[in-house]
């Protein structure tokens, strides 16, 4: 019996290293999850209904983002909303701006979580905008059918500027999270330092 996916976004928050090559943004998740614990995992996470609320993009259309990742428009701005939000609750990294970059307190943050705002909500009442630039749709991938807990992801790629740092979120779903240079993780993976879920190796 087929086990039923659920939509998801994940996002690859990475920046030049200083002593050069790519850092991504990598969270240890927690021993008691039912899916992938101790696994070193990019930002992300399910869509929710909040998700489908339309979101300010600028940038490319959202109908050429929907035609890059051949989904359907709305299936595109849950997406890209699931991505914006998981990162910001998180990271409290904002993947948008308006003329400056934009900031979220932690209560924002805590009324994402309790379902009470959206991310079109917050976005509009900074009138901030995501950029298709600033979201880009990377890779994507289905947990085979024989995992009790499936997900049907996208992942985007999201540069960060040098001013911008992103913190470990306490009460999360993660022990810990920092950057990685992306050699130092492959070769933790490869020493089993650290567990990588496919994709995220890949």
């Amino acid at each position: 019996m087929t086990t039923r996916s659920r939509d998801a976004a994940t996002v690859v928050l990475a920046r030049d290293s200083a002593s050069g090559g790519i850092e991504v943004w990598m969270l240890k998740r927690i021993g008691t999850l039912k899916f992938a614990p101790h696994a070193h995992v990019f930002p992300g996470g399910a869509v929710d209904a909040s998700d489908s609320e339309l979101f300010p993009l600028d940038g490319d259309s959202l109908i050429n983002v929907a035609s890059v990742m051949d989904v359907e428009p709305l299936k595109a701005n849950q997406l890209m909303a699931a991505a914006v939000r998981e990162t910001f609750e998180e990271s409290g990294i904002v993947l948008a701006s308006n003329r400056h970059p934009t900031t979220w307190s932690e209560q924002d943050r805590q009324d994402l979580l309790l379902g009470r705002t959206s991310i079109a909500q917050l976005l509009n009442r900074e009138q901030a905008h995501v950029h298709s630039e600033d979201l880009i749709p990377w890779a994507w991938w289905l947990t085979p059918d024989y995992v009790p807990f499936r997900f049907d992801t996208w992942f985007f790629f999201a540069p960060v500027r040098e001013d911008v740092e992103p913190r470990h979120v306490l009460e999360g779903e993660a022990v810990e999270a920092r950057w990685w240079k992306v050699d130092e993780a492959l070769e933790s993976n490869r020493a089993g330092q650290i567990i990588l879920l496919w994709p995220t190796l890949r």
